[in-house]
C-alpha cells in the first residue's frame, strides 16, 4: 500500500497533463470533423430533398418543426454527442474496460484540481467582462477537461461510482457542446460562415433561440458551462455519499471493481483473543487508514495499486518466520532450536515458529499478486493481468 501525501498526489495530477495530449488533438479534430459533417449533411438535404427541408412537419408550442430542424436535432446534435461519449469511455478504459493506470492516483480527489481552478477563474472573468469569445473558449476547454478528470475520479472511488451515470454525463455534455458549436458556427465570418449558412445552420439557430427566448451570447455561455456544471454536481453528490459511507463503516462485505480502491475498513477488535484487532473484510489484505484522507473520497484506502508488507511478519496458522536482509537468521542454539521446533526451548523467547524462510527483498505476499486487483498470476509468463489488464511490475 502507498502512503503518498496529498501534496505529492497533486503534483502527480498536474504531471498527468503531459499524457493528455489526446484531449487537445481530439478537441481540434472533433471541431473540424463536426464542421465538415454539418456542411455535408446540410447541403445534401438541400440538394436531394429541398421540399423536405422547408416542409412543416409538426408544431411545438409556437415553433414550427421542419425537416431541417429534425435533421439538425438528429445528425448535428445527437450523433456527435453519442460519438463523443463513446470515444471518451474508450479513451479512459484499458483492454479490460477498467480505468487506465495514469488516473489511478492514491488520492482521486486531486484529479479535478487543475481544471477546477481554471473553471473558477473563467467563471469570475465571465461575470466581470461578460460572455466574450475568448472567455467562453477558456470555459469550454476547462469544462471539458474537468469533465474528463471528474469521470476518472468517479470510476476510481468506491462510495458513488455508477458507470451508467458517467455515460449520461458525457452524453449530455456532448449535446450541450454540439448545440454550442451550432450557435458559434452561425456567427462565423468569411467563406466558412457562408458555407455554414448555406447548410441551414443559421436558420436552425435562429429557430432555437426564438423558441428559448434568449440571445446568442447568453445561450452560448450557458451551453459551454454545462460540462463544468455537471461535474460540480457529481462531485458534490459524491462527497455527501462518501461521508455517509464513512459514517457506516466498517462495511461487512465491500465489493469493488478492479479499477476502484477499497473502502476504508476500520479494524474491529476481537474480545476473545489478545493482540491487534483484525479487519472485517475477506476480499483483500486491508491497508492502514490514511491519516489525512482526501475530502469527498476518504472512504477508500490510500491505494490498491502497490503493495508492501512489514519487514518481519509471521503467519500464526502456518508457523512460519520470515527473515529479511535487515534481520539475519540467528545463530545461537536456543533461537535455532526454537525455529526448528525443539520442544525443550521455552516459547517465551519469541522464536515459536516451525519453519524459517529467508526472503531477500522482505516480501511476504504471494509473488504472483497483481498490484491493481490482487489476482494471483504467474509473473514469469504474464505481462498484463488477465483480470484488470494492468501491466505487471517486475
Amino acid at each position: 500500500m502507498s502512503d503518498t501525501s496529498a501534496a505529492v498526489e497533486l503534483r502527480r495530477s498536474v504531471a498527468v497533463l503531459a499524457t493528455e495530449w489526446w484531449l487537445a488533438v481530439g478537441g481540434i479534430a472533433g471541431y473540424l470533423a463536426l464542421t465538415a459533417w454539418v456542411i455535408a449533411t446540410g447541403l445534401a438535404l438541400a440538394t436531394l430533398a429541398p421540399e423536405l427541408a422547408t416542409r412543416p412537419l409538426t408544431t411545438v408550442g409556437a415553433t414550427t418543426v421542419t425537416g431541417l430542424i429534425v435533421l439538425a436535432a438528429a445528425a448535428w446534435v445527437l450523433v456527435p454527442a453519442a460519438t463523443a461519449a463513446w470515444l471518451l469511455d474508450r479513451q479512459l478504459s484499458n483492454v479490460n474496460g477498467n480505468l487506465v493506470s495514469q488516473y489511478r492516483v492514491d488520492h482521486p480527489g486531486v484529479l479535478p484540481a487543475p481544471s477546477g481552478g481554471l473553471v473558477v477563474v473563467a467563471t469570475v472573468v465571465a461575470l466581470v467582462v461578460g460572455p466574450r469569445a475568448p472567455v467562453l473558449g477558456l470555459m469550454a476547454v476547462a469544462g471539458v477537461h474537468l469533465l474528463v478528470r471528474t469521470i476518472a475520479l468517479g470510476r476510481r472511488v468506491y462510495s458513488f461510482s455508477p458507470k451508467p451515470l458517467f455515460t449520461a454525463i458525457s452524453a449530455v455534455s456532448g449535446l450541450a457542446l454540439a448545440a454550442a458549436w451550432l450557435v458559434h458556427a452561425a456567427q462565423l465570418p468569411g467563406p466558412a460562415g457562408e458555407r455554414v449558412a448555406s447548410a441551414g445552420v443559421v436558420t436552425v439557430v435562429e429557430t432555437g433561440l426564438d423558441a428559448a427566448g434568449v440571445e446568442s451570447g447568453t445561450a452560448l455561455a450557458v451551453l459551454v458551462s454545462v460540462p463544468a456544471l455537471l461535474s460540480g454536481l457529481y462531485l458534490a453528490a459524491q462527497a455527501l455519499v462518501a461521508y455517509r459511507v464513512r459514517s457506516r463503516a466498517p462495511l461487512a462485505t465491500p465489493v469493488k471493481r478492479a479499477e476502484q480502491r477499497y473502502p476504508i475498513m476500520p479494524p474491529v477488535a476481537d474480545s476473545s483473543r489478545p493482540g491487534p484487532p483484525t479487519p472485517s473484510t475477506s476480499e483483500s489484505p486491508p491497508a492502514p487508514i490514511s491519516s489525512s484522507p482526501e475530502p469527498g473520497t476518504s472512504e477508500e484506502h490510500p491505494s490498491d495499486d502497490t503493495e508492501t508488507t512489514p519487514e518481519n511478519s509471521s503467519d500464526d496458522g502456518t508457523h512460519t518466520r520470515v527473515f529479511t536482509t535487515d534481520e539475519p537468521i540467528p545463530d545461537d542454539e536456543d533461537a535455532m532450536a526454537a525455529v526448528t521446533g525443539d520442544s525443550e526451548v521455552d516459547e517465551d523467547d519469541g522464536w515459536i515458529d516451525d519453519t524459517a524462510i529467508f526472503s531477500p527483498d522482505g516480501a511476504t505476499s504471494v509473488d504472483g499478486d497483481c498490484g491493481a486487483c490482487g489476482e494471483e498470476i504467474p509473473r514469469e509468463s504474464v505481462t498484463f493481468c488477465p483480470n484488470c489488464g494492468e501491466r505487471i511490475r517486475r
